[in-house]
């Protein structure tokens, strides 16, 4: 099949990882799969900045690791997709964008990876998306829920992510991990690095010596946080798939302070390779972690009780290598394999 997956950017969104797996899964079956994605209308010094500094430090972000056909346009129109069999909006920007393009783009389908009221948008506009004529495909439990509320629909098939990382069990129980704790940062508001922050300032009052580790696609703002010692964190900036790897494999606990998650491809990414979770209930994390098992799930967004679930994993060993090979064994349950054969069969109409 021809398969054209629509998206809103280019940079280093989850989503935008998502689309890069399942791309590179469908070409391995045979599949053409082009991946459109629109200009963005920056100054000629700033897009001349950002292609330097992607030269010099060799800065990748996640469709970079994409093996098909990647095509930037002046803007998401129907003259500038291509004909194919399914096309696949991926966020409500390009659901807005492809709703009345004809039959020759392919069949529509909406990959629907989150609820982005978040993004500056007003609920109805982005409750009116779901409502559009497309075969909508979720990531989440709660995704599912709130889309089959909405639209009044039943039976929105559901397919969790895949996993990125793996280590076995065996390799895992031997590791001498450095870093205490890590967490993403951000300056998305609703991650809520803030409460990442304020979590960790409680830990180090309990921890002497508490090693963190955080990374993310810019440098910290250290004029939003002036009270927090940077300088005594290990960070990355745009890191490598192999970097983020190292990162998770040499961290013993990862937080997640984040509001709304679709998924939370994090916390998967950590579990895979045993690197036990504590996480805010953000929705997406319900389908990926059991509340002390692989590690521990919070109601109550609160740096106290973060910190707390934190330093019982740190200061009991045997919970945390109890924890470590629970999160591995979940991690298994997570293939991009398995998830691509139930998009193919979606996309045949099986």
């Amino acid at each position: 099949m021809d398969i054209t997956f629509l998206v809103p950017c280019k940079d280093l969104a989850g989503g935008l990882r998502v689309v890069a797996c399942y791309g590179n899964a469908l070409i391995r079956r045979g599949h053409r799969v082009t991946v459109v994605y629109p200009q963005r209308d920056l100054p000629l010094k700033e897009r001349l900045r950002r292609q330097a500094k992607r030269a010099i430090f060799h800065e990748k972000d996640h469709l970079d690791y994409f093996r098909g056909r990647l095509l930037e346009v002046p803007a998401i129109t129907e003259e500038h997709v291509p004909d194919g069999a399914c096309l696949i909006a991926t966020s409500f920007q390009t659901a807005e964008w492809a709703v009345d393009f004809p039959l020759r783009c392919g069949r529509k389908f909406y990959l629907i990876q989150g609820y982005e009221k978040i993004w500056a948008k007003e609920d109805e506009d982005v409750d009116a998306t779901f409502r559009m004529p497309f075969k909508k495909i979720v990531i989440s439990r709660w995704l599912k829920e709130t889309v089959e509320q909405t639209t009044g629909e039943t039976n929105i098939p559901m397919i969790a992510n895949g996993r990125d990382f793996f280590l076995s069990e065996f390799l895992a129980e031997g590791l001498e991990r450095e870093f205490h704790v890590g967490c993403l940062y951000s300056p998305v508001p609703l991650k809520r690095t803030g409460l990442a922050l304020e979590t960790f300032q409680i830990l180090r009052q309990q921890i002497p010596g508490l090693k963190i580790t955080m990374f993310g696609s810019q440098d910290p703002d250290r004029d939003q946080y002036p009270d927090f010692p940077f300088d005594t964190v290990t960070f990355q900036r745009k890191p490598s798939p192999e970097q983020i790897r190292a990162t998770y494999l040499n961290t013993r606990v990862w937080l997640v302070p984040s509001g709304t998650e679709g998924f939370c491809l994090p916390a998967l990414e950590a579990i895979s390779l045993g690197c036990t979770v504590v996480s805010v209930d953000n929705g997406g994390i319900l389908d990926i972690i059991t509340d002390g098992v692989e590690g521990y799930i919070v109601k109550q967004a609160s740096p106290e009780i973060l910190a707390d679930k934190v330093a019982s994993i740190l200061n009991n060993r045997v919970l945390g290598i109890r924890m470590s090979a629970a999160a591995l064994r979940r991690a298994d349950d997570f293939s991009w394999e398995r998830a691509t054969d139930m998009l193919e069969n979606v996309l045949a109409g099986a």
